[in-house]
């Protein structure tokens, strides 16, 4: 599908909150790589790093990954895929726009726009901490940020330690018997 920037799709993304020159800054979580790179700024366009095509592609796994209610993407599972990171996380709503592919596992976009950070708030070391996390990513992004009840309940149900990710707790690929009804997600 094409969305334009005057009708996006709007979907939600997960980020480890990092830290740069400039202060907190937003990076995708499964990017395998030591120092993976930040959102510096709202606006990022997808590119492929294995193939000389425009992200996203059929057949590749270029492009960037959000979901919206109805797929079975489970975001939180990406937080027990690395576990291992320390750094805190949050939630994004991000405006997608160009080629935008939906499919059970969730949407991979050519373009994204930071819209909202909902950040999981007892993950910061104190008030004071979180407050200048707040003020520092608003000033950074241009946009409100809050805590996990700016993030819609479908998003936040499956955080680990509360529910299974799944009801039958696997994590990956959904079942085979999964079917996505594009009408019911409002496209």
């Amino acid at each position: 599908m094409h969305f334009t920037s005057q009708a996006p799709l709007l979907a939600w993304r997960l980020f480890r909150v990092r830290a740069d020159a400039h202060g907190p800054v937003l990076a995708s979580p499964m990017i395998h790589d030591p120092d993976p790179p930040p959102w510096e700024h709202a606006t990022y366009s997808a590119a492929c790093i294995e193939e000389a095509h425009p992200a996203p592609a059929a057949g590749c796994r270029c492009g960037i990954y959000a979901a919206v209610e109805g797929t079975l993407d489970s975001l939180p599972g990406y937080l027990l895929d690395n576990a291992h990171d320390e750094d805190p996380w949050a939630y994004a709503e991000v405006a997608c726009t160009g080629r935008v592919f939906v499919d059970m596992r969730g949407v991979r976009a050519e373009r994204a726009e930071v819209v909202r950070i909902a950040l999981a708030e007892e993950l910061w070391p104190d008030g004071d901490a979180l407050a200048e996390a707040k003020r520092a990513l608003a000033k950074r992004y241009g946009v409100p940020v809050g805590g996990l009840t700016a993030a819609p309940e479908w998003l936040t149900r499956n955080l680990p330690g509360e529910t299974p990710i799944r009801a039958d707790g696997r994590h990956g690929p959904p079942p085979d018997d999964a079917v996505l009804d594009l009408d019911s997600l409002q496209l």
